[in-house]
């Protein structure tokens, strides 16, 4: 009995007419090529095949064929079927998948341990959509962690040649050929807190478009190693080898809080080693602890780096006074915009925002009888012969004067020019949201998995979901019709959802110009809060969106922003 190769036994020629029927309206072959398109995946039921092989010859015999179907292999969603003529026994193979170059992995099976990181279901996830969808479960958990670790090299790559070399090269000509770039830095947790075992952090340039220059990972935790805890005992000898050899993922000891400082570190000491510039300006939040560990360990002989505060996160300072009669949840939300404001709208003039940020204070503080303001809505309406009163947008003044302090230090020369020329963690912030929509807080990954979701989320923000076209085709030698359909569609998504945002905030902006320049007596302030356009979904006008956000502590803020370059809602 032999064996014929199903590409030997039959050469399809797909005409024009058929050819439409097996793809979409949009399928341009000029682009992709018709082999690009028939390497593609197809869900196709065993009875369907059966059907379709009833209605051919057999090349052995020469009668129409009717046989039997077994399958011979299956590794995950790999498939190798035998078809078995049953007059004279020939035998015709069919398998499913063809391997990667060099490798014993199938292609669709490394093509679906991608998209389960990619899409955060991971192992398990990946186990359930295929069930449901009546196909062979996936390759067992060593394996697939297996096919992560033969990935991880292929995104490490891509993100380090690909992408954030481009990213450095591009805020180095934006500043004239400066190589000494102002960043911005910020770390995250895997949980909720400061008891995480693993953490991650990224640096992001400051350009008009900012991208991020460079990731970072530590682990307390070893997955394989913890697997391997039984042999211990049961043979200790094996468990020397193996802790010998393998590739333990443990690269930090310490405590969980102090991940940032000695992530951000390290990305600041390779630096020149990597990209051949140096980090001089550091934009955080109000935590010390980076800054003073920068100094004190200092990346560069000849540099010393210098710390700008985080507007927003300068901004948010503030204290609260609950009660009756006291200042309201809303109006200290409210003060808090307005400060932020001021800062970003004088943030190169030291004595405009000083005069601004005071101005916020006057305001709530005056009455009709003693107005504080230079120019508030009460004056510009009694120049105008008009009434307006003040009592509406005022707040007791006892409980001003036990905030004054606040104001006295916030609001001080000494205390604002550290804000002076400020930055934003926007862009890390977007950056953490897109990160966590492929590893989600709430379920435990491996630092594998997480290396891969930061390399794949670092794509994805700096060039959108087409830069993965570069990644696919290094590992399948080609990328797909289906797979560069869908990553473009899911970019035009990104774009026209933040065009839409973006609509939205101008028209918001609008109204609160006009109803502020129009009405008198209002309980608006007069300081129109305006919201930086860069990002999707940074702050709207929900009050319990910004004061969740202003109470959020450093590792507990990232699922609570939007990011605009992944668009996945």
């Amino acid at each position: 009995m032999r064996r014929i190769r199903a590409s030997k036994v039959v050469n399809m020629e797909v005409d024009s007419t058929s050819s439409s029927n097996i793809t979409d309206q949009n399928l341009n072959t000029s682009m992709h090529g018709d082999d690009d398109v028939m390497k593609c995946y197809f869900i196709t039921q065993m009875e369907s095949l059966i059907s379709l092989m009833k209605n051919t010859l057999c090349i052995g015999c020469s009668n129409r064929w009717n046989g039997s179907l077994s399958i011979e292999r299956r590794d995950g969603l790999y498939l190798h079927l035998v078809f078995t003529c049953s007059s004279c026994g020939n035998v015709t193979d069919l398998h499913s998948s063809p391997k990667l170059q060099d490798t014993r992995r199938y292609e669709v099976n490394v093509r679906l341990a991608i998209g389960g990181t990619l899409s955060g279901i991971g192992h398990s996830g990946v186990k359930k959509l295929l069930g449901v969808m009546n196909l062979p479960a996936p390759v067992d958990e060593e394996y697939y962690s297996k096919t992560q670790t033969y990935i991880i090299d292929h995104v490490s790559r891509a993100q380090q040649i690909i992408i954030m070399a481009v990213a450095v090269n591009e805020a180095v000509l934006e500043g004239g050929g400066n190589k000494q770039l102002t960043v911005s830095g910020d770390g995250a947790w895997l949980t909720r807190g400061h008891t995480s075992a693993h953490g991650v952090a990224a640096l992001c340039s400051t350009a008009r478009c900012p991208k991020i220059l460079d990731t970072n990972w530590l682990s307390k935790r070893c997955s394989k190693c913890q697997g391997s805890e039984s042999l211990r005992q049961q043979d200790p000898e094996l468990f020397e080898m193996f802790k010998e050899t393998h590739d333990c993922q443990i690269n930090y000891e310490g405590a969980s809080g102090s991940m940032e400082k000695e992530l951000i570190h390290q990305m600041f000491c390779r630096s020149v080693s990597k990209y051949d510039v140096k980090y001089t300006s550091f934009i955080g939040d109000g935590d010390a602890k980076v800054h003073k560990y920068l100094l004190e360990n200092p990346p560069y002989s000849d540099v010393k780096i210098k710390k700008i505060e985080d507007v927003n996160h300068f901004a948010k300072h503030g204290k609260k006074l609950h009660g009756k009669g006291r200042m309201t949840d809303g109006q200290a939300i409210k003060f808090k915009i307005y400060f932020g404001k001021a800062i970003r709208e004088n943030k190169s003039n030291l004595d405009n925002m000083y005069k601004r940020s005071w101005a916020i204070f006057k305001h709530r503080y005056s009455t009709n009888d003693e107005p504080m303001h230079e120019w508030c809505q009460y004056l510009q309406a009694a120049a105008n012969g008009q009434t307006s009163d003040h009592s509406k947008s005022s707040i007791p003044r006892p409980c001003l004067d036990m905030i004054k302090p606040a104001f006295d230090e916030l609001c001080s020369r000494e205390s604002l020019e550290r804000v002076v020329e400020g930055g934003s963690q926007n862009a890390n912030e977007a950056f953490h949201s897109l990160l966590w929509t492929m590893v989600p807080k709430h379920r435990y990954w491996s630092s594998t998995i997480i290396r891969i979701a930061l390399g794949l989320s670092a794509m994805v923000f700096n060039d959108g979901y087409i830069s993965l076209n570069k990644l696919f085709a290094s590992i399948f030698g080609a990328i797909g019709h289906y797979t560069t359909e869908c990553f473009g569609r899911l970019d035009e998504i990104r774009k026209h959802t933040a065009f839409k945002e973006k609509t939205r905030r101008r028209k918001l902006s609008k109204i609160k110009t006009t109803t502020m320049t129009g009405s008198s007596g209002s309980d608006d302030d007069g300081v129109l809060y305006m919201i930086n356009d860069d990002y999707v979904g940074d702050y709207s006008d929900d009050d319990s969106k910004i004061d969740e956000s202003a109470e959020s502590e450093e590792g507990e803020s990232e699922e609570d922003d939007a990011y605009e370059a992944g668009g996945d809602d």
